[in-house]
């Protein structure tokens, strides 16, 4: 029989590849190309794999069920929309109403009504989840720490790898055969095709390597790492900061000064607990407080600007009134483009299309009506209990640390898919999936409630066990590795 260590041991290199593929092919704002098809293809074996090792091995913590379960209702949206609905029902919506009588008009009496209005497009979509469910499946199936942090320094290698491609592009000159993106300038995007999505990286980075220098600085007080150990992430977290003014995007610059307190805060590296009664802590504390407080001031001052300069919130608010139109129903994921150029109003007529609402929550309504919108409050009611449970934590250690960073990171993504769209994109989507694999795992090990690898640790002596959660452990085979 097939080992289920040996599956668990392979499946944070294969989570590493596909992580690399989908940030070099994924990055474009496209919602289908031939490059999205490989992607997919090279994410099955990888689903494959992450589910077998899920059903030997079971999922013990209730958080891990939850997050599989949510991340199985966001996958059945789409895959519901391909089925047919009845005649009465296909009329509930107005929008749908209004197509019948056009198409009666035109001649069309045969109408074979599917729940989405472009189903061609809702099955496309439903496809390109796949790199996504795989690597959230993988990040959650990865049996301790260490394989989670490798996970994490490859993500930070690639978002460096990003910026260093970046800084290559801008020296081109615009009629280079060497530019990624010849028909405009993507600027300081490197992959990217949007700039926006480079901001979203750069601070995603930030928040991991906050967490990983918070977590080399306390391993260093304990004397088990190496003095400078913290220094290359704090240097890489001061790098992506300063960084994300070079995006031009309003919402990360906007976004990445209360990111960074908020990590602070998830992190313990500003102990709540010990406010007032130590004053170094009151002082960051109180400059932590003071950096979100800038970073918000300068938000409301981007959001003005774009009132009156972009068309984003038009366009969002245009992407809401049509999804009345359409509810209950929506008119089907992946229809977004189709559907705004028929019934958009006259003052969003344009030379050009437009691909995406520019607001997430305003396109997902608009194209999953009210089934859409309880999965949506099912997936931020998870993370809300996530959040509670990570405040609730007394101990402060390296899963904890590592679960309160991705939390923070996926909070950055839903903000800036108030004014953007990131999660549209592969890259982005798979990045943010695997965030909320390593989330989830890490926090049942923090917890010390059973998990992936309980059935392990009950046959370890206690004071084995003790240093599997604090340090070095003893595995079964004789080799040692840091459980947190």
């Amino acid at each position: 029989m097939f080992d289920t260590s040996v599956a668990q041991r392979a499946l944070a290199p294969l989570l590493i590849v596909l992580l690399t593929a989908v940030w070099l092919g994924g990055g474009v704002t496209a919602d289908s190309t031939a490059v999205d098809e490989s992607l997919q293809l090279l994410a099955l074996p990888v689903l494959a794999l992450a589910g077998w090792v899920h059903l030997r091995q079971g999922i013990q913590h209730g958080v891990q069920r939850a997050g599989i379960l949510v991340a199985l209702l966001v996958v059945a949206v789409p895959a519901l929309q391909l089925l047919p609905l009845p005649m009465d029902g296909w009329l509930a919506a107005d929008a749908r109403r209004a197509l019948a009588a056009d198409l009666q008009v035109a001649g069309v009496q045969a109408l074979h009504p599917h729940w989405s209005l472009a189903p061609a497009a809702t099955e496309a979509a439903l496809w390109s989840m796949l790199p996504a469910l795989a690597a959230f499946l993988a990040a959650l199936a990865l049996p301790h720490g260490a394989m989670r942090r490798h996970v994490v320094k490859a993500l930070l290698l690639l978002v460096a790898g990003n910026v260093a491609f970046a800084f290559f592009q801008a020296g081109l000159p615009h009629d280079s055969t060497l530019r990624l993106y010849q028909d405009f300038d993507a600027q300081f995007g490197g992959l990217f095709a949007n700039t926006n999505h480079m901001a979203t990286a750069l601070i995603i980075g930030m928040v991991l390597a906050v967490g990983q220098a918070v977590r080399a600085w306390r391993r260093r007080a304990e004397g088990r790492s190496a003095v400078w150990a913290w220094l290359p992430y704090a240097g890489m977290a001061v790098c992506f900061l300063l960084l994300v003014p070079l995006s031009t995007s309003r919402a990360g610059m906007a976004l990445a000064l209360p990111a960074l307190a908020a990590t602070l805060l998830v992190t313990g590296a500003v102990p709540l607990r010990r406010l007032g009664r130590s004053k170094r802590i009151t002082l960051i504390a109180l400059a932590a407080a003071l950096v979100a407080g800038v970073g918000m001031h300068t938000a409301m001052g981007w959001m003005a600007i774009d009132q009156l300069e972009e068309l984003r919130h038009l366009l969002a608010s245009a992407a809401v009134t049509m999804g009345k139109a359409h509810a209950p129903w929506g008119s089907g994921v992946g229809s977004f483009v189709a559907v705004f150029e028929q019934a958009a109003p006259k003052h969003l007529w344009l030379s050009y299309y437009v691909n995406h609402a520019h607001n997430e929550y305003a396109q997902w309504w608009l194209e999953t009506g009210w089934l859409g919108m309880a999965v949506l409050a099912v997936v931020l009611g998870l993370l809300a209990v996530v959040g509670w449970q990570l405040f609730r934590l007394r101990r402060r250690g390296g899963h904890a640390l590592l679960a309160g960073s991705c939390w923070v990171a996926i909070g950055v993504v839903l903000a800036h898919s108030w004014a953007d769209f990131p999660l549209r994109t592969t890259s982005l989507m798979t990045v943010t999936a695997t965030l909320a694999g390593l989330m989830l795992a890490a926090l049942a090990d923090a917890r010390g409630q059973p998990g992936k690898s309980s059935s392990r640790r009950s046959r370890l002596p206690a004071a084995a066990a003790h240093r599997h959660n604090d340090g070095p452990a003893m595995t079964p085979d004789g080799s040692t590795r840091d459980g947190s």
